[in-house]
Formats: C-alpha cells, sequence, structure tokens
C-alpha cells in the first residue's frame, strides 16, 4: 500500500515512538509489519490521515478494526468487506448499512453476529442456525419454528 506524505511523516515518528524495544513484557516489541497487519494502521493512525484504501485493506484483515474506520469512510464497500473477514465486524457497521444482504454474510460467516441483526428474517436466522445452533437463542419467537423446520428438512 502505498502512502501519501502526511502518512509517511506520522509513520516515521510512530516508528520511533513505538518500535523500539518492548512496550508491554507480555506482548513483546512491536514490529514495524505490524503496523500494516490486524488494523493496527486503522486504529493507531490520526482520521485526518485515514483514507478509503488504507481502511479497506485494513478491514480486509481484521473486519473488526472496522471500529476504528471514521464512519465519514463506512462505505457500504469497506462494511461488505469487514463482515466478509469477520461476521462480528456487523456490530460496527452504520445502522443504514445493516441492509438484509449484509447481515445475511455476517451470520454466514459467524452465527452469533445474528445478535447485532436489526431485521431479522426466516433466511438470517436459518443461516446463523446453520453456521451455530447455539444461536437458535436469538432468534425471535415467531420464527423459531420455521427455523427448526426448515433445518429439519435440511438434514
Amino acid at each position: 500500500m502505498e502512502l501519501n506524505k502526511e502518512q509517511e511523516e506520522w509513520l516515521k515518528e510512530f516508528r520511533s515512538h513505538y518500535f523500539t524495544g518492548n512496550r508491554n513484557a507480555n506482548r513483546g516489541p512491536i514490529r514495524e509489519e505490524m503496523f500494516f497487519e490486524a488494523g493496527f494502521a486503522v486504529q493507531h493512525l490520526p482520521a485526518e490521515l485515514k483514507t478509503e484504501a488504507l481502511c479497506l485493506a485494513a478491514v480486509q484483515q481484521d473486519g473488526r478494526s472496522l471500529q476504528y474506520v471514521p464512519d465519514a469512510l463506512k462505505t457500504e464497500a469497506i462494511c461488505l468487506e469487514a463482515v466478509r473477514q469477520d461476521g462480528f465486524a456487523l456490530q460496527y457497521v452504520p445502522d443504514a448499512l445493516r441492509t438484509g444482504e449484509i447481515c445475511l454474510i455476517a451470520v454466514r460467516q459467524e452465527g452469533y453476529s445474528i445478535q447485532f441483526v436489526p431485521e431479522m428474517t426466516e433466511e438470517i436466522c436459518l443461516a446463523a442456525v446453520q453456521q451455530n445452533n447455539g444461536t437458535l437463542a436469538y432468534v425471535p419467537d415467531e420464527l423459531k419454528d420455521k427455523v427448526q423446520d426448515a433445518l429439519k428438512t435440511k438434514e
């Protein structure tokens, strides 16, 4: 990923501060490559230096790093990539973007993300329970029988 001049300056300062020795004896030293892993960059980079490309790269590596993406950069594409990578990222998707499609993708990836679904449908509930049968507890009572019947017919 290519950084702009401001991001490079910030990274230079960040390197001198964070990449020297142990910051936490239990975790060991921070390695420079960690900056580009697991959403580390998007978590620590100041909001004014975050770009759509950097945020997209971060959520592709760690979907939950969506929580560190500024709301203005939380596009449908970025949110979709985040839930594809980690269904629990659904909790950080703005309400306006929690469509049936994105919720279905999230529960197929991680059934327990059903708890962040604003509008339950039979399809979403069935997908969640198929991914993890423990999620039946989150299925609304009015859909439980339908979901259980659908599960029996698929066996």
